[in-house]
């Protein structure tokens, strides 16, 4: 199934970029060049990882192949920016600029001052941006500070994704899944904006890594360093930490394997949820503005409800189902260009991602609950604030997707895995993969 999806996105990446020329436009011409050779070489490098001798589905190859490739497009990225627009936020302009400002402001004080300065008139769920470029801009004022720092942090990221992998599947869909991830379209140009979320999935990566480390050895330091990256992530979103207490709590509660002690550690995390009730509270009415009705209001001011209430959650649910969907072509959206061609892959794993949800629950694989639950969260959450169609709110369990995509595909390429009807299976698996691609094609000419 892996070769077979690398084939697909092939063919229907060349022809979704082949139909929607037509819309190119001379103004970004150069972007344009290099969304092609961004899907190109995240094929050939797919494709070639895919065939190569098992010995090389290493750390250490994965480390060097990840860590230039990320390097590569972050360069490439920014001097397409700074061409266009003459600065280095890559047509993202908004968040970046403030962290990129407000950094600047503190950077000339004290630490202690600094951050004082910054609590006066913004909250705490941005405060570990600051806490990360402060030092970064004591050596240098400039938001490629921070795009040098996320080669390290994309690297990291990739590494602890293999090892999650590792512990659930074969070595070699392992590495092709923190691959495939890591050098995604969509994750490059998070890498090269300036915005937080880079440095915010490795920290949801890092908790699950941790914790799956206690799971399998049995060690509370392994424990420790994970609720640390879960508390750390109070100061860039705090919701996802109680999402991933949320997850491991009931992953480990619908489990039948572990001892006494993972069932009092489960306790533990429920108790640690009714302490931060009001806390999520606060959250959650601050995500909805207060209740749905405010929620509906504010999105139509913002120009999030088209052709309806009901049209619009459908369109959420689907974009969390499979995507979010990628916008090929758009002179008026140019970021999106950067990241269309990763996005197309991520919406032909919803195949293999949702049958191994199916899986999983059906073959009760405990070790995965956490992993699922998680994704599933978030999903539903996003789509339920209709913002299902936004890529930076969908980003950190995106990677998560990708593992358990890979999972599945490492089983039924394996013959772990089994439809009665292989037959009807092959056709509903061609058919699913001609309507996805249509899919994108139609949401380009809406």
């Amino acid at each position: 199934m892996l070769k077979s999806i690398n084939r697909v996105y092939l063919l229907s990446a060349i022809f979704l970029y082949l139909i929607l020329s037509i819309k190119i436009s001379g103004e970004y011409l150069f972007i344009n060049l290099f969304t092609i050779f961004s899907f190109l070489s995240y094929f050939i490098i797919l494709d070639y990882n895919t065939s190569i001798n098992k010995k090389y589905y290493t750390n250490y190859y994965l480390l060097i192949e990840t860590f230039i490739y990320i390097s590569i497009f972050i360069i490439m990225q920014n001097l397409i920016s700074y061409f266009y627009n003459n600065n280095f936020f890559v047509f993202n302009e908004s968040d970046a600029v403030f962290y990129h400002y407000s950094a600047s402001k503190i950077s000339t004080k004290s630490f202690i001052d600094g951050m004082e300065d910054y609590l006066t008139h913004m909250g705490v769920d941005d405060l570990g941006m600051m806490l990360v470029l402060y030092p970064l801009y004591q050596i240098y004022d400039s938001n490629l500070m921070l795009n040098f720092l996320y080669i390290f942090v994309g690297t990291i990221t990739a590494l602890s994704i293999f090892r999650i992998s590792k512990k659930i599947m074969l070595r070699k869909y392992a590495f092709l899944s923190a691959l495939a991830y890591s050098i995604s379209s969509f994750v490059l140009y998070f890498h090269s904006t300036g915005l937080k979320e880079s440095f915010m999935v490795m920290l949801v990566i890092l908790s699950f890594d941790f914790y799956y480390q206690f799971l399998l050895k049995r060690k509370f330091f392994s424990l420790l360093v994970s609720l640390i990256f879960i508390v750390s992530l109070f100061l860039f979103r705090p919701i996802l930490a109680a999402m991933i207490i949320g997850a491991i709590g009931m992953g480990t509660l619908f489990s039948k394997k572990g001892g006494v002690g993972i069932k009092i550690i489960s306790f533990i995390i429920f108790i640690v949820l009714i302490v931060m009730g009001d806390s999520i509270t606060e959250q959650v009415n601050s995500y909805t503005t207060g209740g749905i009705d405010t929620l509906i209001k504010a999105r139509e001011s913002q120009g999030g409800i088209i052709g309806g209430i009901f049209f619009t959650y459908v369109v959420n649910v689907l974009s969390q189902t499979i995507g979010p969907l990628p916008t090929i072509i758009s002179s008026s959206k140019v970021g999106t260009m950067f990241y269309a061609s990763g996005l197309i892959y991520r919406v032909l794993l919803a195949f293999p991602f949702w049958l191994g949800i199916v899986h999983i629950y059906k073959t009760k694989s405990y070790i995965l609950y956490p992993l699922a639950i998680f994704t599933i969260i978030e999903m539903s959450a996003l789509a339920y604030l209709i913002d299902g169609l936004e890529l930076r709110k969908a980003l950190p369990h995106i990677p998560i997707v990708f593992i358990i995509a890979f999972w599945f595909m490492d089983k039924y390429d394996r013959k772990l895995i089994n439809f009665k009807r292989k037959k009807r299976f092959k056709q509903f698996y061609k058919l699913l993969m001609f309507l996805l691609t249509f899919i994108i094609f139609y949401w380009n000419f809406r």
